[in-house]
């Protein structure tokens, strides 16, 4: 039963070549655990994704009701508690991750010509996920999430010439709601081109040689 079970699939999908030319892949010799962040990036990625959609379909996006609907998913919904520890560890981690996959990358100098955009895009997306941080510290709503707020508020004003016009709009037009839409619709959009461009480029130039 199994057996046909595999056939039939094999037949549609053709997993097992596919499993199979991707055991044929060489790697190269001075690949060593460093090489891995960001594999190990795009693992945490995927749990963000999962624990996120979990976690949607429970939280409230109202400043009255947010921080309670958080606290009812984590105590009352089966699970709960552990899709939102991982959710808020995962985002953590992820950063560490990244920041040193983004070292190991610099000590190689996997940055240069013709690896230029894989940097660029690979920079531009340790920016997304701070926003991804910040927005979903914020959307509790407690203490915490208001002065994440504040700080950053008070930090984008420190910007040279356009730090006092971008804080004043920030604070004004900020909703919980908002915040919300950035952080499950707006940021994973710009996360999907970004991370596209990132393999497409790294699938055409290769792991970088040794130094």
């Amino acid at each position: 039963m199994s057996a046909n079970i595999t056939d039939w699939l094999e037949e549609r999908a053709g997993l097992k070549g596919w499993w199979k030319r991707k055991k044929g892949l060489l790697i190269p010799d001075h690949v060593n655990f460093f090489y891995c962040f960001g594999g190990i990036s795009f693992t945490i990625i995927l749990l963000q994704l999962l624990t996120g959609i979990f976690m949607i379909f429970f939280y409230i996006p109202k400043p009255e009701e947010a921080f309670d609907s958080i606290i009812r998913m984590s105590s009352e919904v089966p699970f709960g508690w552990f899709a939102r520890n991982m959710h808020r560890w995962g985002a953590t981690i992820l950063i560490a991750t990244l920041i040193t996959h983004m070292c190991s990358v610099f000590y190689h100098k996997a940055f240069q010509r013709p690896r230029e955009l894989n940097w660029l895009s690979g920079f531009v997306l340790l920016i997304v996920v701070s926003l991804f941080s910040i927005t979903g510290t914020i959307l509790p709503w407690n203490w915490r999430g208001y002065w994440v707020l504040v700080i950053w508020a008070d930090f984008v004003d420190t910007l040279p010439f356009v730090g006092e016009l971008i804080k004043m709009p920030l604070l004004e037009y900020f909703t919980v709601g908002r915040s919300f839409i950035i952080h499950i619709l707006i940021l994973p959009i710009i996360a999907v081109i970004l991370l596209t461009l990132h393999f497409k480029m790294t699938k055409r130039h290769g792991i970088s040689g040794p130094l």
